[in-house]
């Protein structure tokens, strides 16, 4: 049915039935004459291509697979809109693949993938895993990874310096005149432990020391279902905080409801300070102060770098690391002798 329809197309086209083709799939030089009388032709006898056909001919499915840990997440939810806004406007459709934070079900869903042919796979955040690509795609696949650390160097990869980050919210914490800030998370990523470090090595380069009284770490489910109660339990300490640093926004979003259940002002009583800048930090109230990442770029990138090695147009391993800044509003305030009269 397909070639009698192109034979259709180039008899009304009045044109050969490989120029037909060169137009349709885009493979060779045709005058813009010429094509113009062949796009006019196929509107006329609403044509469209079989996708199967031209799968099989031109060995590619022209679909890639975007697999996110955590669609939850608001984080994931933007990657995923930037991610398959971008695919469309190249002619790709993207299959959207959710790995529930399960590490076995990502590799599960890698070799699916693979089985269903799609031209390549955008794995985006950590799974907290160092080998499921490797196994899951068998390097039989192109892969680029997106906020995400491997340990092997298989794969091109777009990330932030999230090490950077948690200083620059520590630092900006110190510069309002907090000493004493708890770090909440669920240490379940390579990125969350990296603004860890940050946090620690921003003490450190300050000659003061790290209270691991102050570092809450949960189970990301416990995230998910609201079990935070033992968040409060940095107010029975001595020395109380002033500021909480989420490690990313959605933990901050929660910790803002845990304050204001437990009549705990933000940021009158305490400071609170996210990572990531989603869309909906800027909405809540008060709003929240966060450290910015790229989320756009950085799947923009990735995405190119993938479309890069479906073509073959590049082979070399890339790796590319992006910088965060500060995005100021407010969840936060300077320390004065007046502030936060709950803590003192």
């Amino acid at each position: 049915m397909l070639a009698i329809t192109i034979n259709e197309i180039a008899h009304i086209a009045c044109v050969s039935k490989s120029t037909v083709s060169r137009v349709i799939n885009k493979s060779g030089p045709v005058s813009k004459k010429t094509e113009e009388a062949v796009r006019r032709a196929i509107k006329s006898v609403d044509y469209r291509p079989n996708e199967l056909a031209r799968s099989l001919t031109l060995k590619k499915t022209k679909t890639v697979s975007l697999i996110v840990q955590d669609i939850r997440n608001p984080f994931f939810g933007n990657a995923c809109w930037h991610a398959e806004r971008f695919f469309r406007k190249e002619g790709y459709l993207t299959i959207i693949c959710n790995a529930n934070n399960d590490s076995s079900l990502e590799a599960s869903m890698l070799s699916e993938m693979k089985q269903r042919q799609v031209d390549g796979v955008l794995c985006i955040g950590d799974d907290g895993k160092k080998t499921n690509v490797e196994v899951g795609s068998n390097g039989n696949i192109p892969v680029v990874l997106v906020d995400r650390h491997e340990s092997s160097h298989m794969y091109s990869s777009v990330n932030l310096d999230n090490i950077y980050g948690g200083q620059l919210a520590v630092d900006y914490l110190f510069s309002l005149g907090h000493r004493k800030i708890a770090f909440t998370t669920s240490d379940y990523t390579r990125v969350e432990r990296d603004r860890l470090e940050g946090f620690v090595v921003e003490h450190r380069n300050r000659g003061l020391p790290v209270d691991n009284n102050m570092i809450v770490t949960l189970g990301e489910e416990m995230w998910h279902d609201g079990e935070l109660n033992s968040i409060l339990r940095i107010f029975s300490t001595s020395e109380k905080p002033t500021a909480l640093f989420a490690s990313n926004d959605f933990k901050a979003l929660q910790v803002l409801r845990l304050f204001k259940r437990n009549n705990i002002g933000v940021p009158e009583d305490i400071s609170v300070i996210g990572f990531d800048d989603i869309d909906i930090a800027s909405s809540v109230h008060p709003s929240l102060t966060t450290v910015h990442q790229p989320v756009d770029k950085m799947v923009e990138l990735g995405a190119r770098l993938l479309l890069a090695r479906i073509h073959g147009s590049i082979s070399a391993i890339e790796k590319k690391t992006l910088m965060p800044w500060l995005v100021e509003r407010e969840s936060t305030k300077k320390v004065s002798e007046k502030s936060y009269g709950f803590i003192n």
